[in-house]
């Protein structure tokens, strides 16, 4: 039994299966996740991919983080030798 039109927010399993179904595609899922997100009249589903948006942005804030955190002392290292290589080739130019 479908949906009489009534409830503009009703989405089916059908389209939830589709939807999963895209989403495991690299690109094109992200791009429909967008789409599904900030598009449409379907509350309920712009909230659910809005929700996914979310998730994944606090995720990747995370790790990113955490990811700095981790590598700081050999960035700090990194800058350290780029800074004395350019201060080098500085006073041999000067």
């Amino acid at each position: 039994m479908g949906n009489s039109g009534k409830d503009r927010n009703y989405v089916s399993m059908w389209f939830w299966m589709f939807a999963m179904l895209v989403m495991a595609l690299p690109c094109i899922g992200v791009v429909m996740m967008l789409v599904w997100a900030f598009t449409g009249e379907n509350a309920s589903r712009k909230n659910y991919f809005r929700a996914i948006i979310a998730w994944y942005g606090l995720f990747f804030a995370v790790w990113g983080g955490l990811l700095a955190c981790g590598f700081w002392p050999g960035i700090h290292q990194c800058i350290g030798g780029w800074l004395q290589e350019f201060q080098a080739w500085w006073q041999h130019w000067k």
